[in-house]
């Protein structure tokens, strides 16, 4: 069973604590959940609470993912 990630966590504690409406973006194959962070950005100052899941064993940025940083994986 994955966990949730620190920022994750994060995100949901603030959405939480914000009493506004959360609004989910789910990436796609070959994207990472910062691929939507300026619709994220657009919907917060709209009001709404973004929040923008990893999935399991993706790494966390685009240089992880291209192989050009080394680092063992976030959760196992």
């Amino acid at each position: 069973m994955a966990s949730i990630s620190e920022r994750e966590s994060r995100e949901i504690e603030a959405a939480n604590a914000s009493g506004t409406t959360p609004v989910v973006f789910i990436h796609g194959l070959w994207l990472l959940p910062s691929s939507w962070a300026n619709w994220a950005d657009f919907f917060k100052q709209a009001g709404y609470a973004p929040l923008t899941p990893d999935w399991p064993d993706d790494p966390e940025t685009v240089e992880e993912a291209r192989g050009t940083r080394t680092s063992s994986p976030r959760r196992r």
